[in-house]
Formats: C-alpha cells, sequence, structure tokens
C-alpha cells in the first residue's frame, strides 16, 4: 500500500450522501456567524485557527477511491494552503446588521473549492464596534451537533458549557432473528408510508431554485422566556419554536396551507465509538436522520397550531422515521449519482422547508482572546427546499437564522420580523410578563 493511500480515510456512505448532494442551487454548506464588541488580533487568530487545524478534516481533502465503498476517501491535501481558507476583509459601512446579512448571503451563494478542505472562515472588521467570523464548513465534515462540540474544543470552554444531549436513541441492539425480522418489517413499513407522501402544497414557497441565496437573523430571545412560555403552552420548546414557525408562514403567505418542514433528528449512540468518524477528531461526520413534520399554517388559533404540532413531535418520537431516514441516506451515499439525484428530489418534494434547532454552548466561550458575544448558524437545504429556519441557542438567548432562495424570498427578514411578532404575541396571550425578546425576559420562571 503506498503512503498516500495509507493516509486515506474512506466517507461513510451518510457522509458521501451529504457530499453529493451539492447543487449549483443548493450547497451543502453550514454557516455560522460568531460576533465580538471588539476587535480580533491577529495573534489570537492565528492560535485558534491552529487549534481547528488539529482536527483532521480541516486538512483534508475528498479524493476518489475506488476501493471505498462509497467511492470517495479524505487524505491530506499534499497542497494546503491556509491563505485558501482564511481572509480578513472589512465590512462594507454602515457596518450595521443589513450590511453583515448581505455580506453572509453572499458568502452563503458562494460554493466552496471541492478540490481543498471544505471549509472557509471570513474574519469581517468593522461590525459595528467590533467583529465577525463567518465560519462556513461542508456538510461532509459534520453535522450541527459535532460543530458545537468543535467550537467548545478550540474555544476551550469547559464542560459546565455544554449543551444537553439531545435527540432520541438510535435504537436497541437487535437480539436474534425475530427481533432483525420485525425491525426489518417496521422500518419498510415506514419507508413504505414516506414514499407514498404526496408532494406537498403548492405555495410561494415552492418552485425553481436560482443560485443566488439570501439570508436574514433575528434579534435575540431570552431562553429563559421561551422556556416559560413552552411550560405554559404545555409542551417542549421544540413543539413551541415549530409552532411560531408555522404562525410566521401564516402571517407572510397571501393565502395559508397545510405544509410539511423536514425536521433533524439527532440519533444518539453512533458518535465517538470508535469508528473512522469519532475518536481523536471529536466525533465528526452526520450522525441524525431526517423526519417530515406537519406545520399547520392553516390553522388560524394559536392555540390549535401548538396542539397539532406537539402531537407531530410526539409522533416522530414514537415512529422510527428519523433512523429509517438515515438508512436510506447510507443506501444512497453508497448509489450511483444519477439514483441520488432521484431519491433526493422525490424526498425534497413532500416538504417545503427545513426547520432546525441547535443547541449551543451554555455559557459564553472565548474565540480568538474575546468573547463571542452572539451566534447565528443557517443549515443548508437540499433538493428542491429553498427556505431554512435555523434556531441555536447560545448563552442563554436564542436566534433565528433564515435562509432563502432569492427566487422564491426576495426578503427573508420579512419571516424574521413575522417570527418576532408571533413569538412576541404568543407571550402576550399567555399573561407572562415581558417579552422574549426583551433581555432577561421572565429569568425568575427558568
Amino acid at each position: 500500500m503506498s503512503k498516500r493511500a495509507s493516509q486515506q480515510i474512506p466517507l461513510s456512505p451518510v457522509d458521501a450522501a451529504w457530499l453529493r448532494m451539492d447543487s449549483p442551487s443548493n450547497a451543502m454548506v453550514i454557516t455560522t456567524v460568531l460576533r465580538f464588541d471588539a476587535p480580533l488580533g491577529e495573534a489570537a487568530i492565528t492560535e485558534t485557527i491552529t487549534k481547528l487545524l488539529d482536527h483532521r478534516r480541516f486538512r483534508m481533502r475528498v479524493v476518489r477511491q475506488r476501493r471505498a465503498l462509497t467511492g470517495a476517501a479524505w487524505e491530506p491535501d499534499p497542497d494546503f494552503d491556509l491563505t485558501s481558507h482564511v481572509r480578513r476583509v472589512r465590512l462594507p459601512a454602515p457596518g450595521d446588521e443589513a450590511a453583515l446579512a448581505s455580506f453572509v448571503s453572499a458568502r452563503m451563494s458562494t460554493p466552496l473549492d471541492r478540490t481543498r478542505p471544505l471549509w472557509q472562515i471570513d474574519i469581517v472588521d468593522g461590525v459595528g464596534p467590533g467583529a465577525a467570523l463567518i465560519v462556513r464548513v461542508h456538510h461532509a465534515v459534520g453535522d450541527g451537533v459535532a460543530l458545537v462540540r468543535l467550537l467548545l474544543g478550540v474555544s476551550g470552554a469547559s464542560d459546565a458549557h455544554k449543551p444537553a444531549e439531545v435527540g432520541v436513541p438510535r435504537g436497541p441492539q437487535v437480539r436474534g432473528v425475530r427481533d432483525l425480522v420485525e425491525r426489518t418489517k417496521a422500518q419498510g413499513e415506514t419507508l413504505a408510508r414516506l414514499l407514498l407522501l404526496p408532494t406537498d402544497a403548492s405555495t410561494p414557497l415552492r418552485g425553481a431554485l436560482g443560485v443566488r441565496k439570501v439570508a436574514a437573523f433575528s434579534k435575540p430571545f431570552s431562553l429563559a422566556a421561551i422556556k416559560a412560555l413552552a411550560r405554559a403552552q404545555g409542551g417542549h420548546v421544540n413543539d413551541l419554536l415549530a409552532a411560531v414557525v408555522a404562525g410566521a408562514v401564516r402571517a407572510y403567505l397571501p393565502e395559508p396551507k397545510a405544509m410539511r418542514a423536514l425536521v433533524p433528528v439527532f440519533l444518539r449512540g453512533g458518535r465517538g465509538d470508535g469508528d473512522d468518524q469519532g475518536g481523536a477528531d471529536g466525533g465528526e461526520g452526520n450522525h441524525f436522520g431526517l423526519a417530515y413534520l406537519p406545520l399547520p399554517v392553516d390553522r388560524a388559533a394559536r392555540a390549535e397550531r401548538v396542539r397539532d404540532v406537539r402531537a407531530g413531535m410526539d409522533a416522530i418520537k414514537s415512529q422510527p422515521d428519523a433512523t429509517v431516514a438515515f438508512v436510506v441516506l447510507g443506501a444512497m451515499g453508497l448509489a450511483s449519482p444519477r439514483l441520488e439525484r432521484f431519491g433526493i428530489e422525490l424526498f425534497t418534494k413532500k416538504a417545503t422547508m427545513l426547520v432546525t434547532n441547535v443547541p449551543g454552548p451554555t455559557g459564553r466561550v472565548q474565540v480568538a482572546g474575546e468573547d463571542v458575544t452572539s451566534m447565528v448558524v443557517w443549515a443548508p437545504t437540499s433538493g428542491s427546499i429553498g427556505l431554512g429556519f435555523s434556531l441555536l441557542t447560545y448563552a442563554g438567548e436564542l436566534r433565528l437564522g433564515v435562509s432563502a432562495d432569492a427566487h422564491l424570498v426576495p426578503d427573508p427578514s420579512a419571516l424574521v420580523g413575522c417570527f418576532e411578532r408571533e413569538l412576541d404575541a404568543m407571550t402576550r396571550e399567555a399573561g407572562l410578563a415581558g417579552e422574549p425578546g426583551e433581555p432577561g425576559a421572565a429569568d425568575t420562571q427558568a
């Protein structure tokens, strides 16, 4: 075996599937913005990037490998050049939120160079009195949970800042032939049910996609206030936020219709267990499936929307949809590119948007020697889906990032505004003091 071959790590089937999902109209890149109240020093940035490069995927590119089941492998980039991945720029005047969103939109519309390691960082000066880091990482490198863990490692944060474990168990170990037969039958029935779902409702949020993407982000919301509101509604935070998304979309559309959202569901029990994606690399890779969540956008009453979303979320937890989707993704990573494209189109036509909620560090962390004052994330959408709602919690706050195809939603800040107003209205209806958008609101109810 040659030295080059010995350094190669085959892509897992699921990671290969995410790599193949790249298209001119939907790049599979996770975009994160870290904000700082002060400028970032060059020496501190260099130290942080050095820590990042300790994780081997950030020095590795994807190459073809016939011996690998997926036909692709990670290998060290022999021509690795940090200047191809990190650049320092100044935000155009006036350096406000709108200018930052415009800059993020332009970066989001630019694909990563597939001949190099699949990541890029912009150090952005002139963001108000401080700065920002715009971090773009391909989904084949890792999912949102993996990247949060990577951030914690790079920042040197204590275990106290680790987010709570999320997701559902991957499932108990198969015990015996009968158990295997029963589980295979149940998963087969689930797959058939998913395949038979009709194409999602026709609305202005669905249509032909272009290459230009646009991004927007919300004001910060108090996580304590959101938890208090979720308790008042008799559900969980995820139920509440999905119901708020449904209400926001209802307010945005001229003719609201019921529709579906794709919801990522993290599968516990598959990370850091000694496979090629765990161990010293901090558990990269993807360990989640996808499930369809019915969004009652057509329901006029908020209480009914909350009730229906809660029932939909409970169904996702009790059914093997996410596990089956994970298996299907793995199969797509082993299939021919043409067959995978057909499968992605088939599955994504059954939903209108992606809705994801990623738990970030519970306390403030430092990056490049400065406190990260806020974080926003935008998860990529795939296939025919052109709209994504990405929620991220960080240090007691929650922010929403909306990404959209410019043909479908030219101004996603309108959807962000609908979300903010819907959450404020639900808070008032529940009779809670303060509003979620007010820092510290309802902290005493946490």
